[in-house]
């Protein structure tokens, strides 16, 4: 017999822009799909320079984790995804300042992602 699979939508994140959903609720983990450094409530980049927008990405993911009953002490995994490698040290210092340790695996990629500067998806335990 398979788990269910619940789909998570919450306004406290930026709705999605494709064929996709926020994020999934399998079993005991809650996967994020990426998120980018989107308002909630314009879904327009937030102001501010690249460490403001690794903060709201992460934001974006918090908000998902939680509506999926998971939280960022919960994350087993991140993915992030940045237009510019030489922003990996402003990287380390905002990603440091919102996740705490221990620090779940991470990997980080230089990619194209069209008009923004970075993309993160994690994977979550549901909190019990």
């Amino acid at each position: 017999m398979s788990a269910e699979i619940k789909l998570i939508a919450t306004p406290d994140a930026p709705a999605a822009k494709g064929p996709y959903s926020q994020g999934m609720v399998h079993g005991d983990y809650v996967f994020v799909a990426g998120q980018l450094p989107l308002d909630p409530a314009t879904g327009e980049v937030v102001p501010g320079d690249f460490g403001d927008h690794v903060r709201q990405a992460l934001r974006n993911v918090e908000a998902i984790l939680k509506a999926g009953g998971s939280d960022l002490e919960h994350v087993v995994r991140v993915n992030v995804y940045l237009t510019d490698p030489s922003q990996f040290p402003l990287l380390n210092e905002a990603y440091s300042a919102v996740m705490k340790t221990p620090y779940p695996p991470r990997t980080a990629r230089a990619v194209a992602l069209g008009p923004y500067d970075v993309e993160i998806d994690v994977v979550g335990v549901v909190v019990k």
